[in-house]
């Protein structure tokens, strides 16, 4: 009994602040293969060209990438498949010791596209896909372990668009975004409590997207702009399990609920095409994604103060050069593909730490793609390298380098009918 009302005035702060780090780790970006944690690149033959198709984009997925270049599409077209992402993050200690390295972190991120030509100036599209997620997993014990020990986020995004042609070479589309995003973290808890806390929960999100098209020389120059809205994610019903291994604490560390509201980033695209002959098309694109929507986040308890976390998100952008070369001679449905790409960090070094361990990176990418009659197929490699990336604050996690690799790969398969 004395040594729990000793421990009275310690419970307090002490469940605070285990609150606000399962929390922080709900709004906090992850390591991905793209900056904060953005999937951009969810097709096969975009990836083979390092995903520089905002201009030059004839496949179903061009409902993300650029709608606007449905209106040139004819017929009806869907296209099914997915990415295949690996990738481990290794933590070495400033001040000396052992590395620290995640689980290896395998996901397969499916995606469905379907449009039609509706008249000779409008068409649809359709597409179900993930572009937002989060994957990671370090040891139990491990020195950061407060910051993170497991995260996982999870989105599905339903997009209607309509694309015009107002004039044989302009193309404008509109599209609206449905996303669900599902939670689910765990942070271990302080050293006087032991054990962990657990945070899931799950919500819908809702937002738009634009894009416009200009092929100044059909088939040879065109330029492209796009636009996707921020969307707002409010997670109401959140529940928070706790499992201290000092059993004092297990009386005053109830499973309640909580509140945490995240933003998904504006993405805003300028691409152009080039055809400096007729088998070979040049592409290059630049995303600014504005990744300052993290600049705060309050946080409500439903027993406990509520708390305001500003993870200090940094506006960034990604710099994409890609080229497909259409096989000469006998093979004239035979593509080849090459990219390379330069991300760069949204987080800055003051905040890095394990679940935010963001760098940037320098990617390579690799493609081919075959198609006869209706149907075709398509495959994309990307390399992605992030480089060391020191964690100098210490505020959220421990003070070291982080150095990351990850895989994609990409297959699609498309059927089409004039």
């Amino acid at each position: 009994m004395t040594k729990t009302r000793a421990s009275l005035p310690v419970l307090a702060p002490t469940f605070t602040a285990v609150f606000v780090a399962v929390v922080a780790a709900l709004v906090a970006p992850r390591p991905c293969h793209a900056s904060g944690f953005l999937i951009y690149d969810i097709s096969g033959p975009a990836i083979g060209r390092a995903s520089a198709v905002t201009a030059d984009d004839e496949e179903p997925a061009a409902v993300w990438f650029n709608p606007a270049n449905l209106a040139f599409m004819g017929g009806v077209s869907g296209s099914a498949g997915g990415v295949f992402l690996t990738t481990k993050t290794t933590f070495s200690p400033s001040g000396g010791g052992p590395d620290t390295s995640t689980d290896r972190g395998n996901f397969l991120l499916p995606e469905f596209f379907a449009n039609a030509r509706l008249s000779d100036r409008v068409a649809f599209g359709m597409g179900a896909y993930s572009t937002f997620g989060i994957g990671i997993s370090w040891p139990d014990g491990w020195e950061g372990r407060e910051s993170a020990i497991k995260a996982s986020l999870e989105t599905l995004t339903l997009n209607p668009t309509l694309a015009f042609l107002v004039h044989r070479q302009v193309s404008v589309a509109a599209g609206f975004d449905a996303v669900r995003s599902v939670v689910d973290f765990t942070n271990g808890l302080p050293t006087i409590i032991g054990g962990d806390a657990r945070l899931a929960g799950g919500t819908w999100g809702y937002g738009f997207n634009v894009g416009a098209l200009y092929k100044i020389y059909p088939g040879r120059l065109q330029v492209a702009l796009t636009y996707r809205s921020r969307i707002k994610l409010d997670f109401d019903n959140g529940r928070a399990h706790f499992t201290p291994a000092n059993p004092d604490f297990a009386a005053s560390l109830p499973d309640q609920g909580g509140h945490a509201s995240i933003t998904l980033p504006d993405i805003i695209t300028v691409g152009v095409m080039g055809r400096p002959r007729a088998d070979l098309a040049l592409s290059f694109d630049a995303n600014v994604v504005l990744w300052s929507t993290y600049d705060r986040i309050d946080i409500v308890f439903q027993n406990a103060p509520a708390h305001a976390i500003v993870p200090n998100g940094q506006d960034t952008f990604t710099l994409r050069a890609g080229a497909d070369w259409t096989f000469p001679g006998r093979w004239p449905g035979l593509h080849l593909r090459g990219g390379l790409i330069y991300d760069h960090t949204a987080i800055p070094a003051s905040n890095l730490g394990p679940g935010l361990p963001d760098a940037n990176r320098l990617d390579v990418a690799l493609g081919a793609g075959y198609g006869r009659g209706h149907l075709r197929g398509d495959l994309g490699y990307l390399l992605v390298v992030f480089l060391p990336a020191d964690a100098t604050g210490g505020t959220e996690g421990p003070v070291g380098t982080y150095n990351t690799i990850a895989h994609l790969i990409g297959l699609t398969l498309t059927a089409s009918w004039p």
